[in-house]
């Protein structure tokens, strides 16, 4: 058995889709295509593989990663053009490189790189968080809406521009197993400790994984 990691991501046409209708689309892909993927036994065989982490519905993304598998080796540039030909519009595989073992490692990832655009009452300079020690807002978990300090998983924010009333954020945070946070999270600290700021609409875009400093591939 071959291993490959899959970079990709997905536009505004397909941010309204789940984590799970993606992983169906993506069974359904693997079928069209012409490429000999691992497939899991049983009475229902899927093809094998490991998403690292799903990306929430309505955030656009250009760095996605999977891991699959296949039965033989195969050139990185075939997987790449016949997944993209199987893909529906909307998905994109930028990159394929074949691994041994754990030589990338999915489930280290802990950061993540967003551009969010902002409706807001204007300019203010995002930076201003990272003076507090503590930023408490409600954030969603699986036992349900708590409090949480979310300041520790903020590792960096900034204001790159406001035109037409949008403000554009870049900002890296905590991704991963371990704690995930959500840009519209720290837009709704921004409102929280920041005086005067005020909005009614985020959208995220996710540019990078990390692995610590450093983009997995």
């Amino acid at each position: 058995m071959a291993k490959y990691i899959v970079k990709y991501g997905r536009d505004d046409r397909v941010k309204f889709i789940s984590h799970l209708d993606f992983v169906r689309c993506f069974h359904r892909a693997v079928r069209r295509s012409a490429l000999n993927f691992e497939f899991s036994q049983g009475f229902n065989p899927h093809p094998v593989m490991t998403i690292a982490q799903p990306l929430p519905v309505c955030v656009t993304s250009e760095s996605e990663y999977m891991k699959v598998g296949f039965v033989t080796e195969l050139s990185e540039n075939e997987i790449k053009d016949e997944l993209n030909r199987s893909m529906p519009p909307g998905f994109t595989v930028y990159a394929v490189r074949r691994v041994e073992g754990k030589e990338i490692d999915l489930t280290k990832i802990n950061r993540a790189e967003y551009i969010t655009e902002v409706e807001c009452n204007g300019f203010c300079d995002a930076k201003e968080l990272l003076s507090e020690k503590e930023l408490v807002v409600p954030k969603k978990t699986k036992s349900g809406i708590k409090d949480s300090d979310i300041r520790p998983y903020i590792f960096d924010i900034q204001s790159l521009d406001f035109t037409d009333g949008i403000l554009t954020l870049k900002m890296t945070v905590a991704c991963g197993n371990e704690y995930n946070l959500k840009p519209e999270t720290v837009v709704a600290a921004m409102e929280k400790y920041i005086d005067g700021f005020c909005y009614t609409f985020c959208a995220s875009h996710r540019k990078k994984m990390l692995i610590n400093n450093s983009e997995v591939m």
